[in-house]
């Protein structure tokens, strides 16, 4: 398999996209997403978890804003190893608690529960501001300098 070069990121690169509060737009804001994250350098395996962490939010936003409005997604680079998403709907929102701040995942059991940890273990960056009556934003991030010191260790070694 060949490897992707990487290109250089445009600094202050932005995507926004606004998406019906439908399950079918998730496929559309993953690809999306990956297609801007490529454009500005970066390797697939780099993106995969944020990628991750952006549907879960997206989903949690369709399925519990209760609104017809439509759900912003954006994503930025912030210099040459940031990457950052937020997901915001103009929903119910909620009060937020200590479960959000800091989430863990439910009992073993549970049916429901595991998006607000899976977002935060899929990125460096975690942040849910809500309120009720004012929408959900969902702000979340990773940084690439690992994955930029392994890229130079390689290409030094190489």
């Amino acid at each position: 398999m060949a490897e992707k070069e990487r290109r250089p990121r445009a600094p202050g690169a932005q995507l926004r996209l606004c998406v019906q509060p439908d399950p079918k737009a998730g496929g559309y804001v993953r690809q999306a997403v990956i297609a801007f994250a490529e454009t500005q350098g970066t390797l697939d395996d780099e993106v995969i978890d944020l990628v991750t962490a952006i549907g879960e939010a997206l989903a949690n936003a369709i399925e519990h804003s209760r609104t017809e409005e439509p759900i912003e997604v954006a994503a930025w680079t912030l210099g040459d190893d940031r990457l950052f998403a937020s997901v915001r709907d103009r929903g119910v929102g909620f009060t937020a608690t200590e479960r959000t701040r800091k989430p863990a995942l439910p009992e073993g059991f549970a049916e429901r529960g595991r998006g607000l940890p899976i977002m935060r273990k899929c990125t460096d960056v975690f942040s849910v501001r809500t309120a009720p009556g004012e929408g959900t934003r969902v702000t979340l991030g990773c940084h690439f300098h690992r994955a930029v010191a392994r890229t130079h260790a390689q290409r030094a070694a190489g």
